[in-house]
């Protein structure tokens, strides 16, 4: 678990609440969120779950099934690693996440909420009918990143 401000989609969040989780599922979405690492990876046991919920690990399966039932969390998990769908995740920057939702190597599965099917992002903005503005300062350029040290070798 990092300390550094991770940056999330503020768009998707606002539309949790049609995902109609129940509580335990809602509670276990919770702790993944504030677990994760940037992109959405999360380890973590049931049994850890289970314990900081006070609830018992079968619970917590029916909340993790009732996630990947939504689309919130990837539908195959492994043992003790979790993966937040892509839009839910949190990353290290805007550029980041932007980056991340831009890549076409990402994979974006459905959100399917009760009633509904959340339409995916499409064609080249992957938050199109959203209200997010990746680009919030207008076009200031940013800052490049300092450039590693060259390495020379030395005749010995």
């Amino acid at each position: 678990m990092s300390s550094i401000a991770l940056v999330r989609n503020p768009d998707m969040f606002e539309r949790l609440p049609d995902a109609q989780l129940g509580k335990t599922a809602r509670d276990v979405f919770d702790i993944l969120q504030a677990r994760q690492e940037p992109g959405g990876l999360v380890r973590i046991a049931q049994k850890e779950l289970a314990a900081r919920l006070s609830i018992t690990v079968p619970s917590v399966s029916r909340a993790i099934g009732e996630l990947k039932d939504r689309g919130l969390v990837h539908p195959r998990t492994v043992h003790g690693r979790v993966q937040i769908h892509p839009l839910f995740a949190a990353y290290e920057s805007m550029a980041h996440m932007v980056n991340t939702l831009k890549d076409e190597t990402t994979h974006l599965w459905p959100l399917t909420f009760p009633g509904k099917t959340v339409p995916l992002p499409s064609g080249s903005d992957p938050r199109s009918g959203t209200g997010f503005d990746p680009d919030p300062d207008g076009g200031e350029p940013a800052p490049l990143p300092d450039a590693p040290a060259q390495l020379r070798l030395l005749a010995g």
